[in-house]
């Protein structure tokens, strides 16, 4: 699979509050890469255990295996959290891959 779609940037959840005052979840950068998009049903279905999950996207990044279930993606502007990381390799030219699943964010967080 050719990943030419644009350009995804990955980031964890961390806490970005200064010491002593209250938790705020914020994004630190992890990864980038080019992606490349998968088929996927827009109907609720069913993740792994994860019952009633509505699918926002499905990309394919080039393979980093620091890239997890709840991390955040972000594609043009929207974030998306990610849940499912599959890493494997592309059946059409044995490259290393990750694929993602997303979930639309309700709110979106702030990048430090």
């Amino acid at each position: 699979m050719i990943l030419d779609r644009g350009v995804c940037s990955i980031y964890s959840m961390t806490n970005t509050a200064a010491p002593g005052n209250m938790p705020v979840d914020g994004l630190v950068p992890k990864y980038q890469s080019w992606y490349g998009e998968l088929a996927f049903e827009t109907s609720p279905g069913t993740i792994g255990a994860q019952e009633g999950i509505s699918v926002a996207n499905r990309i394919r990044i080039v393979q980093n295996r620091a890239v997890t279930n709840h991390d955040v993606a972000i594609i043009d502007g929207v974030q998306y959290d990610v849940v499912r990381a599959y890493h494997g390799v592309d059946d059409e030219n044995g490259q290393p891959i990750s694929d993602l699943t997303l979930e639309r964010l309700v709110q979106a967080y702030d990048i430090s």
